[in-house]
C-alpha cells in the first residue's frame, strides 16, 4: 500500500457540479473586494501625498556654548516670492520672535519667481530639550 501524499492537501479541490452559488455568498464576495479596493487606494493615497514639515529641529553637540547655539541659514526656495519667506524664532526657554529680520538677507531669484533667504541667529539651549525654528516658507 503505497503512500499518498495529496491526503496532507488542506485546500482541496470541490467539483464545480457539487457548489451552489448563493445570494449570501455573492453579497461576502462583493463587500469583501470593494474593501480590498478601498484599503488598496487609501494606501496608495498615503503613499503619493507629500507632507510639507516647515518645522527644524537642533540639537547642541557643543556642551560648552554657554547655553546658547548659533544657527545658520542659506536656503534657495525657487518657486515662492521673497514677501512670503519670513521666519519665527521659538524656544523652550520662552522667546518667541515672530517675523524675525535681524542678520537676514531675502535674495531675489528667478526674475522674482523665487528667493534665497540667509540669516544668522543665537538660539538658547537648555539641557535635554529641544529648541525649533519655525519659517514660514
Amino acid at each position: 500500500m503505497p503512500f499518498d501524499f495529496r491526503r496532507f492537501d488542506i485546500y482541496r479541490k470541490v467539483p464545480k457540479d457539487l457548489t451552489q452559488p448563493t445570494y449570501t455568498g455573492a453579497i461576502i464576495s462583493i463587500c469583501c473586494c470593494l474593501f480590498i479596493l478601498f484599503l488598496f487606494l487609501s494606501e496608495l493615497t498615503g503613499f503619493i501625498t507629500t507632507e510639507v514639515v516647515n518645522e527644524l529641529y537642533v540639537d547642541d553637540p557643543d556642551k560648552d556654548s554657554g547655553g546658547k547655539i548659533d544657527v545658520s541659514l542659506n536656503i534657495s526656495l525657487p518657486n515662492l516670492h521673497c514677501e512670503l519667506v519670513g521666519l519665527d524664532i521659538q524656544d523652550e526657554m520662552g522667546r518667541h520672535e515672530v517675523g524675525h529680520i535681524d542678520n537676514s538677507m531675502k535674495i531675489p531669484l528667478n526674475s522674482g519667481a523665487g528667493c534665497r533667504f540667509e540669516g544668522q541667529f543665537s538660539i538658547n539651549k537648555e539641557g535635554g530639550q529641544q529648541s525649533d525654528v519655525v519659517g514660514a516658507f
